[in-house]
């Protein structure tokens, strides 16, 4: 691909971005997240390198993800790829720069196990139900997104730890229910830190008051999982094995003001 073009992306992410990984911003609109056609292309990439060659993306067309929802396409590459890595969308030319470095593999092969559960945790805290774009630290056991001592004090509040696994979803993309199952629990602190118990802030970022948003609320994280190192490992399912690729979102104080 242009060096400069893609030199231009990574300008481009970071003024929207100004503050380094794991920082960065929310603002993925779940109408366009939860849609068939947008899901059905993140299987598809999910099963083969996002590099198709030459640094393009596959070509989805715009009758399948339009314009406005290709926010999504962009939003799964920003979670996976560094900052270091960029793929270009063939269909409307732009170029899409990694940013959280969750699953930098994917530009070359298939995503992992690891890579889809951290990629879709990353994207689920990148939801918010109007669309704004509100600041936000990720946190979890992979090293991309470690706790670092030096954002505590910016982002003194634990909102949420979401998890599932939407690429490997074999839900039918049929009606117009959910075609995932994506899980997401509110941190302790959360009903003392924003609003009545939190749901207003909490119905604000991830839209789990919106029955097609496909979140499924767990309610207290240390009710449903179980700490492991500082973070929540948790399970899908009762009888299922607990994941360790949760994700972690916090926020600044003036988000809930």
């Amino acid at each position: 691909m242009p060096e400069t073009s893609s030199s231009l992306a990574t300008v481009e992410q970071a003024a929207l971005d100004p503050r380094p990984p794991p920082n960065g911003r929310n603002g993925t609109r779940p109408a366009c997240f939860w849609a068939h056609s947008v899901q059905q292309a993140l299987r598809t990439m999910g099963g083969a390198a996002l590099d198709r060659g030459g640094g393009q993306l596959l070509s989805i067309p715009l009758t399948q993800v339009s314009q406005d929802c290709r926010e999504v396409l962009r939003s799964a590459v920003e979670c996976a790829l560094t900052q270091d890595q960029s793929v270009q969308d063939p269909v409307t030319g732009e170029f899409y720069t990694g940013w959280w470095g969750l699953a930098p593999s994917w530009q070359s092969g298939a995503l992992d196990v690891d890579g889809r559960r951290y990629v879709t945790g990353c994207m689920v805290q990148r939801l918010n139900y109007y669309g704004t774009h509100v600041p936000i630290l990720l946190e979890g056991s992979h090293p991309a997104i470690e706790r670092n001592a030096t954002f505590s004090s910016q982002y003194p509040i634990m909102e949420s730890t979401a998890f599932g696994d939407l690429f490997s979803s074999t839900t039918p993309l049929l009606g117009i229910l959910p075609a995932f199952n994506l899980y997401v629990c509110w941190e302790g602190l959360l009903p003392q830190s924003c609003g009545f118990l939190g749901l207003p802030l909490l119905g604000q970022r991830l839209c789990d008051d919106v029955p097609l948003c496909g979140l499924m609320v767990l309610g207290p994280c240390a009710l449903s999982c179980a700490q492991d190192d500082g973070y929540w490992k948790c399970r899908p399912g009762l009888l299922s094995p607990s994941w360790t690729q949760t994700v972690r979102v916090k926020l600044e104080t003036a988000t809930c003001q």
